[in-house]
C-alpha cells in the first residue's frame, strides 16, 4: 500500500524565501521644512549683535597711557658685562653677630634608672582584669592588677613587666601581638 505524504498543519509563510522576512513597512517620511526659518535668523542677528558690542568693549577699554610711548634698544651685551653688582648685606649685617650652638642631639640620653612597663588592658570589672592576667599568665608573663581611681570611676589596670631591657620588653610585646592582646608602652623612672 502506498503511503500518501501527511499534511502539515503548519501554515506556509508568504514570503518567497524561508530565511528572509518580510521587510516592515516603509516609514513614511516627514517633509523638510526650509534650511533656514525665523528662528535661525534671528539668532543670527542677535549674536552679530553681541559681537560688535563686546568688540568695541575691549577697544575701548584699553588704556592709552598703558601703551609704551617708544620702544628703547636693549642694553648690549658688553654693558651687561662690564656693570657690577652691588651686594648691601655686608654693610646690613654687620653689626649683627651670631653665636652657633651645636644642635642637641635627638635621642633621648636613658638613664640606667629607666623601665618598661606594658599596658595590656584597662578594665572597671575587677574580673575582667583577672581574666585578662590569666590570659598572660597561659603566655609565661608576669602581670600584676594596679586598681586607679579618677574622675571618671575605678580602673583596673593589667600591667606586664617591669622590664630591665628594651629586647625583654620587644619579646613580651611579640607575644602579647601574636594572642590579640593590645599593648601600651609606658616608661617609668624608678
Amino acid at each position: 500500500m502506498p503511503t500518501t505524504p501527511k499534511k502539515s498543519n503548519r501554515k506556509r509563510s508568504t514570503s518567497t524565501s524561508a530565511t528572509r522576512r518580510s521587510s516592515p513597512t516603509k516609514k513614511q517620511s516627514t517633509p523638510v521644512g526650509p534650511l533656514f526659518n525665523g528662528s535661525h535668523v534671528s539668532g543670527f542677528t542677535v549674536g552679530l549683535i553681541v559681537g560688535v558690542i563686546a568688540s568695541l568693549g575691549v577697544i575701548g577699554g584699553i588704556n592709552p597711557s598703558a601703551l609704551p610711548q617708544s620702544i628703547t634698544a636693549a642694553p648690549s651685551v658688553d654693558e651687561e658685562a662690564n656693570r657690577q653688582p652691588s651686594f648691601t648685606f655686608f654693610t646690613t649685617l654687620e653689626d649683627e653677630s651670631f653665636s652657633v650652638s651645636p644642635a642637641p642631639s635627638s635621642t633621648p640620653i636613658e638613664s640606667k634608672y629607666t623601665q618598661y612597663v606594658l599596658q595590656a588592658g584597662s578594665f572597671r570589672a575587677s574580673a575582667d582584669a583577672d581574666r585578662r592576667r590569666g590570659e598572660l599568665a597561659l603566655l609565661g608573663l608576669e602581670a600584676a592588677v594596679e586598681e586607679i581611681t579618677t574622675d571618671t570611676g575605678t580602673w583596673h589596670r593589667v600591667y606586664i613587666g617591669p622590664f630591665e631591657s628594651r629586647s625583654a620588653m620587644a619579646k613580651a610585646r611579640s607575644l602579647t601581638a601574636q594572642s590579640d592582646v593590645d599593648t601600651l608602652l609606658l616608661k617609668r623612672s624608678q
